[in-house]
């Protein structure tokens, strides 16, 4: 257990990540392959919008997507301003690693340890959609982020997430035999050996 002076961040325990709307952090469309966006979103209780934080080192934390099980991590390991936080498998890798720093109000940084640089909403937007990224740390409100412990009795498991609805296809045209085709040549084929 690592304690700051007002968040305090225990390993298994599950929690949120909320910008200052109280908006969250959550895999985009609960998608589970490597390299899905970390984005913002209004919050509905989904295991898509909870994180584990998992000890990476010394003050140093993974931080897994409870419905995807993988790890926010920086794209391409990217380290320029505006590199998009996505989701990867875990790997020991310091992109996948980040500091959590407290800040006086209550709330915190989450800096990546292989650039230094926060997490941060694209074009400073905290909108649902908003793009997590990594930019230099400029003491905007679009970097701090209040980490909230969910109650057990909110967590729900993956099994207990119904599955997405299938996308159906669009029906196939029907094709109208016009008397061109093979079939129709097949067709009066056999009518003239009949009438023979």
């Amino acid at each position: 257990m690592k304690k700051t002076a007002h968040t305090v961040i225990r390993e298994g325990n599950v929690y949120t990540i909320a910008a200052v709307n109280n908006r969250v952090l959550e895999v985009a469309d609960y998608n589970t392959e490597n390299g899905a966006s970390v984005r913002l979103w209004s919050y509905e209780g989904q295991p898509w919008q909870q994180w584990k934080f998992v000890e990476a080192g010394e003050n140093e934390w993974r931080i897994v997507n409870c419905f995807t099980d993988k790890a926010m991590d920086l794209a391409l390991g990217g380290n320029a301003n505006g590199t998009w936080v996505h989701q990867w498998a875990s790997t020991p890798g310091k992109s996948q690693r980040w500091v959590v720093e407290e800040l006086d109000n209550g709330r915190v940084k989450l800096r990546n340890v292989l650039t230094q640089k926060v997490i941060d909403l694209k074009d400073m937007s905290i909108e649902n959609g908003a793009q997590a990224q990594i930019w230099n740390d400029v003491d905007g409100e679009n970097q701090t982020w209040r980490i909230d412990l969910v109650p057990a009795k909110q967590i729900k498991t993956v099994s207990q997430v119904p599955a997405p609805a299938p996308v159906q296809a669009a029906p196939k045209p029907t094709r109208i035999q016009t008397g061109k085709g093979s079939r129709a040549k097949k067709a009066a084929g056999k009518a003239a050996r009949r009438a023979k």
